[in-house]
C-alpha cells in the first residue's frame, strides 16, 4: 500500500478526472457569478483560487478580476491548467495550501468544492487558515465552499456504482472518526485499482471556531450555490464568507 497521502495519489490519477468528469460546469459558473456579485471585492483585485484543480473556477474568476492565481498540490492538474487556461491574467502553480507563501497579497481567496479538511492531522486546518490570513491584504475576503456535514450524515449512501468511459467504479463509503471515507475501486485492462478519499466532517460551529482562532470575522453564510440561507439539516452546501481582521 502506498505511503503517499491519499490526495497525492488520487488527485494525480487520470481516473480521478474520469470519475468526476460530469461535474456541473453550469452550476459552478453560476455559483461564481452569484458569490462575486455578493462580495465587495473590486474588479481590479488580485485573487487566489486555493486548491484549484484543473482551474475550472479560476477561469470563471478571471471574468471578474484583474489577476487570478490558481494553486494546487496536484502536478497533473496544474500541468493541465497551464496548458489549457493560463494567460497574462491567469497563472497556476503547484503548491501545498498549508505552506503556500507569496510576496503578493491577495484581496480575496476562494477555496471551493470541498477542498478543505483533507489532512489526517486536524491541526493542518489551522495551518491552511493561517496561511490564508497571511496571504490576504488588509480586510481581505476568504470564501470557503464546503460540504454540509449534517446533511451528509443524514443522507449517507454506503455503496454505489458508476459506469463512466466503460469503467465500472465501485464506491463504498463509511463515516469514521468524524470523517467521511470513500473507497473507489475499479478494473482497467485486467488491472485492479483502488483509491481512497478522506474528508473531515467539519461542522459550521467548528469552522467558526477555526476562523476565529486564525483572526477571521464571519461576514456571511449560505447553504447553496444560489446563495440560499443556510439550514443545518437540509442545505446542500456550507458556504462561508469571512474577512481578515
Amino acid at each position: 500500500m502506498s505511503k503517499t497521502p491519499w490526495y497525492k495519489d488520487w488527485f494525480n490519477s487520470k481516473y480521478y478526472h474520469i470519475l468526476y468528469k460530469d461535474r456541473n460546469d453550469y452550476e459552478a459558473n453560476n455559483f461564481i457569478k452569484n458569490i462575486v456579485s455578493n462580495l465587495q471585492v473590486k474588479n481590479s483585485s488580485r485573487v487566489l483560487d486555493l486548491a484549484c484543480g484543473k482551474g475550472r473556477h479560476s477561469v470563471q474568476l478571471k471574468k471578474y478580476y484583474t489577476q487570478v492565481v490558481g494553486v494546487d498540490l496536484s502536478e497533473e492538474s496544474i500541468r493541465y491548467a497551464i496548458s489549457n487556461n493560463a494567460n497574462e491574467k491567469l497563472d497556476f502553480f503547484v503548491a501545498d495550501m498549508r505552506t503556500y507563501n507569496s510576496e503578493i497579497k491577495y484581496d480575496a481567496i476562494f477555496n471551493l468544492f470541498t477542498s478543505f479538511g483533507y489532512f489526517s492531522d486536524t491541526d493542518d486546518n489551522i495551518k491552511v487558515l493561517s496561511s490564508c490570513n497571511k496571504l490576504l491584504s488588509n480586510k481581505g475576503i476568504l470564501v470557503i465552499d464546503f460540504l454540509n456535514a449534517a446533511k451528509v450524515k443524514n443522507t449517507f449512501i454506503k455503496t454505489e456504482e458508476k459506469i463512466i468511459d466503460n469503467i465500472n467504479f465501485k464506491i463504498r463509503r463509511k463515516i469514521e472518526n468524524d470523517c467521511i471515507i470513500k473507497n473507489i475501486s475499479f478494473n482497467v485492462e485486467n488491472k485492479e485499482f483502488s483509491f481512497n478519499e478522506r474528508v473531515q466532517l467539519i461542522t459550521r460551529e467548528l469552522f467558526f471556531e477555526l476562523l476565529k482562532k486564525t483572526d477571521f470575522e464571519i461576514k456571511n453564510i449560505f447553504g447553496s450555490y444560489d446563495l440560499d440561507p443556510y439550514e443545518d439539516q437540509s442545505s446542500d452546501r456550507l458556504i462561508i464568507v469571512a474577512q481578515k481582521k
